[in-house]
């Protein structure tokens, strides 16, 4: 009987639906779920820091856009001549 019992443990062994090989599976079904909730975890907190660097993007653009430049208020020739001399120097 006992024989039977082996040769019955052993053949389910090599199928690897015995009690060791089940157990051996789910451990490492366990390590990669564990790896998978970690990566999980640093994808969040990625997207969390790249929205935020994007927000900050936005104000940094929006802070960087030039003022309209006011004319001179020209009321002579010589001051005329002046402001086109300094219009063409730029």
């Amino acid at each position: 009987m006992k024989s039977l019992a082996k040769l019955i443990g052993l053949i389910l062994g090599i199928l690897g639906l015995s009690a060791k090989a089940t157990a051996a599976k789910k451990a490492k079904v366990k390590k990669i779920d564990k790896k998978v909730k970690q990566i999980k975890k640093a994808k969040a907190t990625v997207q969390k820091r790249k929205a935020s660097v994007q927000t900050k993007k936005i104000a940094v653009k929006k802070a960087q856009k030039k003022k309209p430049v006011k004319k001179p208020n020209i009321t002579s020739a010589k001051k005329a001549r002046a402001s086109l001399k300094a219009r063409a120097k730029k």
